[in-house]
């Protein structure tokens, strides 16, 4: 007894010893940054060193936190591509249809290849004396960064920034169908019709030869330029593109069953959606609190999210907007980058706001949103309904969703009706008392878990550590060919015995057709031979 004490003592002390960790996060935009600093002040909370990538640093140095910064990709790239990012703004999007996920292709190839090859990363990489338990990389439509983990010979794990989609899920097991996992920039949800069907199978077919022949061999050849040079200098090989892009040990996804569809999931995969909100949220600026504290008839929140712009909007939808809002008792937050005039006395620009302290206060009764996946999260966290006004990407997905839920309602951006439309919603959200009563209940299911997803995640990047890459959570098929993954090699061989069997059918009838007809012959010889011989 006394010897199996000291082993469950000492099992517990490897488990709780403090653990490094690489964080790499290459995407610029806001959203993704709270993302990364979101998983690094999950790690930090709980004893672990981290050293972070990111283009948006801390304000201020933290204990155990070492920030590599890396360059401003939405920047650098809005300078060589400004028809690209141009047509990403409100005034080029609002009433046109959703842009096509393949755009983000070769956005994402470009993002990291700059990541990649920034001096101050390519110095870190090569660095012999840098050493980690296991490397945590946040995965947008780029796969390349793989080959970070084997650099330093430790576990890797995916994390998805948002839903469980087909195109990530590929990352640890079989691409699930589109039937039920639609597309992630999609406009249907599931159930399916058939034609809805017929078009999710079309965009995932289309996807997936750009992927094979575009996407994929441009990220090889940078694989295959970039990563073994730096690996020489660490003294490591480099195994093939494909060997490190699927020997991931885990892929975190940034969602849960109440924020979007329930997938089924391999066991490789863990939802830990709303890791990154605060446990008690910050305390408001005086003048924000005061006005919501003082609220009579309550509040109303409205933002477009961190990479799309209020301001962009046309003037004429502004102005339209501002009389809307005009009419309203409540007061109304509008997160909005510039300046505009003639503001009603219930109207409050707000060029940043603290979105989840906001959310959080008891006097807001609506929050008008974008719908990104993490405003999304965040109004089921706290409980808040929402209308959406999505715009691209997966917002239109998320928005369907909550109306599906009973969350809330949605409104489309277009030029003509968006502010009458979207004060029929905000009236209708207002005096129903239905969709406040329903995000209240999806709250308390978001947070019926067994462990709160700040800890979850942590658990699972120590399990990862502790198991030396989690191989009894992989899935047998990563280790399976595509072709026997189809069934094409059965089905070869049955159709190749079906034609053999056909083939030998058909002689074996042209063998007894010839003799039926040969012993035909035969018989109308030997009767005309007696005939001849009866005369």
């Amino acid at each position: 007894m006394q010897l199996k004490s000291i082993a469950v003592s000492l099992l517990l002390l490897a488990s709780c010893e403090a653990l490094r960790i690489l964080v790499v996060f290459p995407m610029a935009s806001k959203s993704h940054s709270i993302l990364g600093h979101g998983v690094v002040n999950r790690l930090l909370e709980a004893g672990h060193e981290v050293v972070h990538l990111t283009a948006i640093p801390r304000e201020e140095p933290e204990k155990n936190l070492k920030e590599i910064v890396v360059p401003d990709g939405v920047e650098s790239l809005s300078k060589s591509y400004p028809e690209n990012f141009n047509s990403l703004t409100l005034k080029n999007i609002v009433g046109k249809p959703n842009v096509d996920s393949t755009f983000f292709f070769d956005l994402a190839f470009d993002f990291h290849k700059l990541f990649l090859e920034d001096k101050n990363v390519v110095e870190f990489l090569g660095n012999p004396k840098e050493k980690f338990d296991a490397v945590i990389i946040e995965w947008f439509f780029s796969d390349v960064v793989a080959g970070i983990a084997p650099l330093f010979q430790c576990p890797l794990i995916w994390l998805g920034s948002t839903e469980a989609h087909w195109e990530v899920i590929k990352l640890v097991d079989n691409i699930p169908g589109p039937a039920d996992n639609v597309d992630l920039f999609s406009t249907h949800t599931p159930p399916l019709h058939f034609w809805d069907r017929l078009s999710e199978l079309w965009k995932m077919f289309k996807k997936i030869i750009k992927m094979n022949l575009i996407s994929y061999p441009k990220e090889k050849e940078l694989y295959k330029n970039y990563f073994p040079r730096i690996a020489d200098k660490r003294g490591v090989t480099m195994p093939s593109y494909e060997t490190a892009v699927y020997n991931g040990s885990l892929l975190l996804l940034n969602s849960h069953p109440t924020i979007r569809t329930p997938h089924s999931l391999p066991q490789s995969a863990k939802y830990v959606g709303g890791y990154h909100i605060d446990f008690k949220p910050k305390p408001l600026p005086e003048d924000i609190q005061y006005l919501m504290d003082t609220a009579r008839y309550g509040v109303i929140y409205f933002s477009m999210g961190s990479n799309l712009k209020s301001s962009d909007m046309s003037e004429e939808m502004k102005r339209r907007i501002l009389y809307i809002f005009s009419t309203f008792k409540q007061r109304i937050f509008w997160k909005f980058e510039g300046e505009l005039n003639n503001i009603p006395p219930n109207v409050f620009l707000m060029k940043w706001a603290p979105q989840q302290s906001i959310l959080a206060h008891p006097t807001l009764r609506l929050f008008i949103t974008h719908g990104g996946q993490l405003s999304t999260t965040e109004a089921i966290h706290y409980g808040v309904p929402v209308i959406g006004v999505p715009v691209l990407a997966d917002q239109h997905l998320n928005m369907d969703t909550v109306i599906q839920k009973g969350l809330g309602l949605k409104v489309n951006l277009n030029v003509d009706n968006f502010a009458y439309e979207l004060g029929l919603a905000m009236t209708e959200m207002l005096i129903t008392q239905k969709y406040k009563q329903r995000a209240r209940e999806l709250s308390e299911i978001y947070h019926h878990r067994p462990i709160s997803p700040r800890k979850e995640i942590v658990h699972w990047v120590e399990h990862v550590v502790k198991t030396q890459g989690a191989p009894h959570l992989r899935s047998p098929s990563l280790m399976m060919p595509w072709y026997q993954k189809m069934y094409i090699d059965l089905i070869t061989i049955v159709c190749s015995l079906l034609i053999l069997s056909l083939n030998l059918i058909n002689r074996i009838r042209y063998y007894y057709s010839i003799r039926h007809k040969v012993n035909k012959a035969e018989k109308q010889i030997q009767k005309s031979a007696l005939n001849k011989k009866v005369r």
